[in-house]
């Protein structure tokens, strides 16, 4: 996921010498070529996150296009004034590219878990977030970076996911926000997830105990701060809605707003990132399925909710 990114970035920095990428200290295999080749595009700042924010809005306002990256805590739970007032504000060419979605950095600990990075980039206005699911359309994010040259905030997994079989095409995806995975005729319950979880459940849902569900709808959404037009309309068609996230309630606070009102059941299956299940030393999966993400539990979920 994360070489899907840097390996299409890469290409397009060839291409335009104004693209440049700022590092926290932290590399990515795509980067280490172009940063001995074309060392003019690429700064490592250290750790000195702030800094590196700053630099990059000074870099911005002299006409490049700026990308710059670390672990997803520290480029934006620790950086947040900075993100607010040196991008966000001035409306500049940043993109800040963070890795480490949820538990990804699971035996490092909390400090490394990027559970509230989505909740706090979001209270900043002027600033969209992308975060990827599958190895398309994190490839895709690039170029809505470089097309409309605003502050946008692109979360990218560490780990190699499988590409999902949407029902519609990428490109339409990437214009809507979103991506439709599954559909059942005339149902009125839609999944929705985004990220890693979406990945997950879209493997899950191709098994026979899904299939045999009541009728429901999943859909993937990549885009938000705002949540689009075309999906808000898509969602209105819905009674029910049952929301999976492996963050604190984002997704429902991005779409409680659109939704209040409309459905007569709104549920939410999320990560508390207060509470006293957080530990160390455990993998991804296990402390996925510690907070009730497990095959079992999100079957049960479905059941219980359709």
């Amino acid at each position: 996921m994360r070489d899907a990114f840097f390996e299409e970035l890469v290409l397009r920095a060839k291409q335009n010498s104004n693209v440049m990428i700022l590092s926290a200290d932290h590399g990515a295999y795509a980067l280490e070529d172009f940063s001995l080749n074309y060392p003019n595009q690429y700064i490592n700042i250290g750790i000195a996150e702030q800094n590196m924010v700053g630099v990059a809005a000074g870099l911005a306002m002299s006409g490049k296009i700026v990308f710059v990256y670390g672990i997803a805590p520290f480029v934006s739970l620790r950086v947040l004034e900075q993100v607010a007032v040196d991008i966000a504000l001035m409306q500049l060419s940043v993109n800040i590219v963070s890795v480490g979605a949820g538990f990804t950095y699971s035996t490092d600990g909390p400090t490394h878990q990027g559970l509230l990075d989505l909740n706090a980039i979001s209270s900043i206005p002027n600033i969209n977030i992308l975060n990827s699911s599958d190895p398309l359309n994190t490839k895709e994010f690039v170029n809505i970076c470089l097309t409309s040259l605003k502050p946008h905030y692109i979360r990218i997994e560490k780990e190699k996911l499988a590409v999902m079989q949407r029902l519609n095409s990428i490109d339409n995806a990437m214009n809507n926000g979103y991506s439709l995975i599954f559909e059942k005729q005339k149902s009125q319950v839609l999944l929705l997830s985004s990220g890693f979880l979406s990945n997950l459940i879209s493997e899950m849902i191709t098994d026979q105990e899904f299939l045999e569900l009541n009728s429901f709808d999943f859909i993937d959404i990549h885009q938000f701060n705002p949540v689009s037009t075309a999906l808000i309309e898509k969602i209105k068609n819905y009674k029910k809605i049952l929301i999976f996230e492996e963050s604190n309630k984002f997704i429902h606070t991005q779409l409680i707003k659109y939704v209040n009102g409309i459905f007569a059941n709104v549920k939410t299956v999320s990560v508390d990132s207060a509470s006293e299940k957080i530990f160390l030393g455990s993998s991804r999966q296990d402390m996925l399925e510690t907070f009730g993400f497990s095959k079992n539990i999100i079957l049960n979920e479905i059941k219980g909710f359709a």
